[in-house]
Parts: structure tokens; C-alpha cells; sequence
């Protein structure tokens, strides 16, 4: 079963992951222009990308701004997708329509609709999911750790997403043991929960942290079901509305205290691992450790 999980992860950009190197690839892509976000990429809803990824609505980042700035929201396009080094670009834009503008979600009779979004010293929402071993996991685990928590896929292939969060995770797995106390060190925790539930199952995690290196006595994995990884989703603010359009994914890493509350919260992936080890020290302190 496990070889299986690896030809899959093989083929998701694990691999590369885990190495820190790609070769550059290049892929056709089709799809239709949703959104712009600041700093200049663009949310493109796109097709399946065979050998790379599957339909979704992602931000792609252009090579050319130039090239960009001539595209507008709802058009039909097509491009090319290079990836390598640790990054990936759009280029080589071509419009061949329009397409009609995504029906807004309908409001609700419900007096809060959506669930608060969590914010520094917020209690984490109760959850009960499965670890990379089937093992249950709920949030009476992040009691007395310190625990940062991130989201991500093990079939996520972009360069800037989950790769490099999972990559980072393996850098600071190896500064919790170096560059903490040892007191603080043993009560620091990592925790990757997948966004995407149904398709890593707690062995295909498993296979997913071996590859990555990480250590089940520091570093964890989990998934569950669809309604409990959609409320956390929600309660972190992973994914983003933009126009109407729902951005898969928006990137979300934040540090929980021994008291179950958010202690510090990082959107995107320029946090670094000094950051985030400061912030596990800070909160050490202020809880007494």
C-alpha cells in the first residue's frame, strides 16, 4: 500500500519536495481569468492539468506583467505553465472567449452565516480528526504544547504552496530541536492538516511525512471528515473569496499555545523559520516554561 502512496506522491511533486529541487516542467493550461490579487497574479479557475494537478481555481503568477495587464476578469484562456526551481510562471497568454461570471453563493437565513474567523487569542474550535498512524486526534492534544499548525495537500504540485510549506516544516522540525530549550523543545509540536480529506487517508499522510522526514514525536499529519477539515478551514481563514470566486488555497500557519489558543498567526509563505522559532520562545515565556 505504500508503494502505491509513493507512485501517487511521486507523481504530485512530493519528490522534488523533499530533495528541494525540479526540474523545470512545462504544461498546457486552460481556463478562465477570475480574479487579480495584489502583487500581480492572477486567480485562474482552470481545467486538469494531466501529470500536474487537478481542475481547480488557483493564483498564478505571470512572467510577464505586461501580458497580464491586457487580460481581463472572466476571459477564456489558455497558457503555459512552467515550474522548476522552486517556483512556477504563466506566460505566453492567449484569449479564445469569455465566459459568463460565477453566480454568487446565496446569502443565508441564518442570522452568522460563517463561522468567526479566528483571530490571536481565540480559543481553537474543538475538532476530532485521524493522524498519519489512524490514530484519533482532537484538540485536548494541543493542551500544554505548542503546537503550529499549517494546511496543506499531499497532490498540491505548485512550487510556492505546499511544497515550500512542507519544506519549511522540515527546516524548523530540525530548529525545534536545536535552537529551543530543551524543556520548550519537548513540548513543541508540528501539525500539517490536509485540505484535501478524501483522497489523504491516513496512509498516504504517512507515506507523505516518511518522504519529507518527519519525526511522529514532533511532527504530525491529519485528516478526517469533510465537515470537521472544512470548519477548521473556515475558523483559520484558509481559503479566500475574491469577486464571489473561493481561491484554492490561500496558504495559513499559525502557532498554538499550551493554552489551546491562537498565539500568532502567518498568511502566505514568507514566514521564515527563525519567525516562527522566536514566536515558539515568546510563547514559552509568557506561559512559564
Amino acid at each position: 500500500m505504500l508503494l502505491c502512496a509513493w507512485a501517487a506522491l511521486s507523481g504530485s511533486g512530493v519528490a522534488s519536495a523533499a530533495s528541494g529541487k525540479e526540474d523545470e516542467r512545462v504544461f498546457q493550461v486552460t481556463g478562465v481569468v477570475r480574479a487579480r490579487l495584489d502583487g500581480g497574479q492572477l486567480v485562474v479557475e482552470h481545467d486538469e492539468i494531466p501529470g500536474y494537478m487537478p481542475a481547480m481555481t488557483m493564483a498564478f503568477t505571470p512572467a510577464s506583467p505586461e501580458e497580464a495587464n491586457r487580460l481581463k476578469v472572466n476571459d477564456r484562456v489558455r497558457f503555459r505553465l512552467r515550474t522548476g526551481g522552486g517556483r512556477s510562471l504563466a506566460e505566453a497568454f492567449v484569449v479564445t472567449g469569455r465566459a459568463a461570471a460565477p453566480e454568487k453563493p446565496a446569502a443565508s437565513s441564518a442570522g452568522n452565516p460563517r463561522p468567526g474567523r479566528l483571530r490571536e487569542g481565540d480559543a481553537v474550535p474543538a475538532f476530532s480528526l485521524l493522524n498519519e498512524q489512524g490514530r484519533s486526534f482532537t484538540a485536548e492534544a494541543l493542551q500544554g504544547r505548542f503546537t503550529v499548525v499549517t494546511f496543506i495537500f499531499t497532490r498540491c504540485p505548485v512550487p510556492e504552496f505546499c511544497p515550500a510549506i512542507s519544506l519549511k516544516f522540515r527546516q524548523l522540525q530540525s530548529a525545534v530541536r536545536t535552537e529551543l530549550p530543551a524543556d520548550t523543545a519537548s513540548k513543541a509540536r508540528l501539525l500539517a492538516i490536509t485540505l484535501d480529506p478524501e483522497f489523504d487517508r491516513p496512509d498516504i499522510l504517512k507515506a507523505y511525512g516518511e518522504a519529507m522526514g518527519a519525526d511522529p514525536a514532533t511532527w504530525n499529519f491529519a485528516t478526517g471528515k469533510k465537515e470537521e477539515i472544512d470548519a477548521l478551514v473556515k475558523a483559520f481563514a484558509v481559503y479566500r473569496e475574491t469577486n464571489g470566486v473561493t481561491l484554492d488555497h490561500t496558504l495559513t500557519t499559525a502557532l498554538v499555545g499550551p493554552d489551546g489558543r491562537l498565539a500568532e498567526i502567518w498568511r502566505g509563505n514568507s514566514w521564515t523559520v527563525d519567525e516562527v522559532v522566536a514566536s515558539l520562545k515568546k510563547s514559552a515565556d509568557v506561559a512559564g516554561h
